[in-house]
């Protein structure tokens, strides 16, 4: 009988790589399976997590932090773990958070059957945001009709929190982009991007939606609450001109070189008169007299007065006829009743009381008034030198004589004028700046500006600087008929706070303005830099235009004829850079920086043309009618990190070239509806 050892080995050679490959699939594989489930497990926990995350803050930084630590805590190295935000593979048009782990065992007994060294083990998951409302507001053209949103000239948009829409085309060539959550759009071609410029935060696939867009601010109550007032601006009075007052007639006296003559006029007014030789200088005292009746006053050349300067503050002075000083001359305390013109040419010095002036008052040399009521029935005129009242109630009427060109007014000062404050001012004929003029002090004061002959209620020369202490306190108004006229390059307007600036008329720049805190109602456009001008020296620094927690409402009743500002109801333009504009964060206008026509009929709109560069706009831009056009290097900044500066621009449509702009919602649609759930869908 032959030996059938050897068939043992064969046999045994044979099933061996079975067992060890049975062996293999049992232990090795066995196992991989229990870790994938493992996996599993912990990624659909990280997409969970990471969705949560994104839903509350709309940071991709966020959603993936969040989802690598519950990887990580559940024993998985960050290093295996890959986050990202893409559409949903379930819902069209909606986000969601992928979540990918990736791990790896070392294989012992399959490494008999093939040269593995490892086995990945993948496992993926897909959170799904939700059929959310992808936040309209942020930056939509509204017209179906009009061009939509169109991109040129290297602009970027990034807009890393909210949508970016358009109810028409949305255009994006070569050399311009958009980042946004998601581009809305609503004509029959979707968005032209041929060079891929549309993504979503971080580089993620872009959500693209064919979808219309409503408009997020129709219908929001502090918009029409704002939009209200500017019917009340028509009702503005400013029928303040205070009236001549009645001046009995009274004895002429003389104050010249005879000594006698002077000293016998004085007597018959019930005064006496000393003159001190050694200073050329006449002293009129009337003691405590109640009414003192005066004709022309006449003051000699070279002579110096000193008029009642130890009177009673009681005491009315009624000067009929003129009155000229040209040397010094001193008046005491008490009222004063100007019935003619009031000229000063040297160093005249008032003290504190009450003046009446019924005609023109003209101020040259060094002139000043103490605290008190003035009365300007026909106006004042500054010629040179330094004038200085004191605080009080200015009622200064239109002047009969034009000011360099710029019409009759109120105020006409080429000179230093100053007002001390708190004051009251009531100036039916407005004013013209092409001096140094300071209107007030501290914080609450009140203004009453009405017009000039040739329609402007400020106006402002080249050069000059105007400062308007604030109108904060509970019976404080700024009130303006007219156009405020800043058409003066190189020139500092400091515009106080105010809870509400009523303008019915027009508001023009040319050089730096300082616009204080408070609502502003434009019953017409704001137009910076339209004929040229741009930044000065203003209140201590260098500006362009600067204003912090302000609202800008603007009917658009007129648009600007100017240069590259021609039919638009707000322009920024030629060389108006570093503007800031930084709307409430509370109040009735929180969160509203400037608002255009909200009627159908009124298709004016906002253009930053020709270099208005570096405008840092938070809050609401909002035209609903009215095109909104960045051009010529503009270019508006607002926030993705910081939650207290936003950009929110709406308008019928809008074409962006050359600069970025970065986008942030403002403020909800309050329609806006949805579901912020989060379901696993893969």
């Amino acid at each position: 009988m032959r030996n059938r050892d050897g068939n043992v080995l064969i046999i045994s050679a044979l099933v061996m790589p079975v067992l060890i490959g049975m062996a293999a699939l049992v232990t090795e594989y066995g196992a991989a399976l229990v870790e994938r489930a493992d996996n599993q497990r912990v990624a659909d926990l990280s997409a969970y997590a990471g969705a949560l995350a994104y839903n509350a803050n709309k940071s991709t930084s966020q959603m993936t932090a969040t989802a690598v630590g519950v990887a990580v805590l559940n024993g998985v190295p960050a290093t295996n773990v890959q986050v990202s935000l893409v559409a949903s593979p379930k819902t069209t048009g909606v986000n969601a958070v992928s979540v990918s782990i990736n791990t790896y065992r070392t294989l012992f007994l399959a490494r008999v059957l093939n040269d593995r060294q490892q086995l990945q083990i993948y496992a993926n998951s897909v959170a799904e945001l939700g059929a959310q409302p992808q936040t309209p507001g942020c930056m939509l053209a509204l017209d179906g009709t009009q061009t939509g949103l169109t991109l040129s000239g290297g602009t970027s948009i990034s807009a890393q929190k909210c949508t970016v829409s358009s109810n028409s085309t949305v255009t994006v060539p070569c050399g311009t982009s958009i980042s946004a959550i998601g581009v809305n759009y609503n004509s029959a071609a979707a968005p032209s991007q041929p060079c891929s410029g549309i993504t979503g935060p971080g580089g993620a696939t872009a959500v693209i939606t064919k979808q219309s867009t409503p408009d997020p601010l129709a219908g929001n109550a502090a918009v029409t609450a704002a939009v209200a007032r500017i019917a009340t601006l028509a009702a503005l009075s400013t029928t303040i001109a205070p009236t001549a007052p009645t001046t009995p007639n009274g004895n002429n006296i003389d104050f010249g070189w005879n000594t006698g003559p002077t000293q016998g006029q004085a007597n018959a007014l019930g005064c006496t008169a000393a003159w001190a030789s050694s200073s050329s200088t006449w002293t009129l005292d009337c003691g405590s007299k109640t009414t003192v009746n005066l004709g022309t006053i006449t003051i000699g050349g070279g002579i110096n007065l000193n008029f009642a300067t130890s009177g009673a503050a009681t005491t009315v002075y009624n000067i009929a006829g003129d009155l000229t000083t040209s040397a010094t001359t001193n008046f005491g305390p008490g009222t004063y009743n100007f019935a003619k013109t009031l000229t000063t040419a040297g160093t005249t010095n008032f003290g504190a009381g009450t003046y009446n002036f019924g005609k023109q008052v003209t101020a040259s040399g060094t002139t000043t008034f103490g605290a008190g009521t003035f009365n300007f029935a026909k106006g004042l005129t500054t010629g040179y030198g330094t004038t200085t009242f004191g605080a009080g109630t200015f009622r200064i009427g239109r002047s009969d004589t034009a000011c360099n060109g710029a019409g009759q007014v109120s105020i006409c000062n080429a000179a230093a004028l100053i007002f001390a404050g708190p004051s009251t001012f009531e100036l039916p004929g407005g004013y013209t700046n092409t001096g140094t003029l300071t209107f007030g002090s501290g914080s609450t004061n009140s203004y009453k500006i009405g017009p000039g002959s040739n329609g402007d209620a400020i106006t402002l020369g080249g050069g000059s600087t105007t400062i308007m202490a604030d109108a904060t306190g509970a019976s404080s108004v700024f009130q303006v008929v007219g156009n405020v006229n800043g058409g003066g390059g190189g020139s500092c307007f400091v515009v106080p706070a105010a809870a509400q600036h009523d303008i019915a008329g027009n508001f023009i720049g040319s050089g730096a303005i300082l616009l204080g805190a408070g609502v502003y109602t434009v019953d017409g456009y704001f137009a910076l830099g339209g004929n040229g001008g741009g930044s000065a020296n203003c209140n201590g620094s260098t500006i362009s235009v600067s204003g912090a927690n302000v609202t800008l409402v603007l009917s658009g009743k007129a648009k600007s004829s100017s240069g590259s500002c021609n039919g638009y109801v707000f322009c920024v333009a030629a060389g108006y850079s570093n503007i800031i504009l930084t709307a409430p964060q509370s109040g009735a206008t929180a969160k509203l920086a400037v608002i255009g026509p909200t009627s159908s009929s009124n298709t004016g709109g906002a253009t930053f043309a020709e270099g208005g560069s570096n405008a840092q706009i938070s809050g609401a831009f909002y035209f609903p009618y009215g095109p909104i056009i960045m051009n010529g290097g503009s270019s508006v900044l607002g926030s993705n990190t910081d939650a207290s500066k936003c950009l929110q621009m709406v308008g019928s449509r809008i074409t962006l070239s050359g600069g970025t702009t970065a986008a942030s919602e403002c403020i909800a649609a309050s329609s806006a509806g949805g579901s912020s759930k989060v379901s696993l869908v893969q």
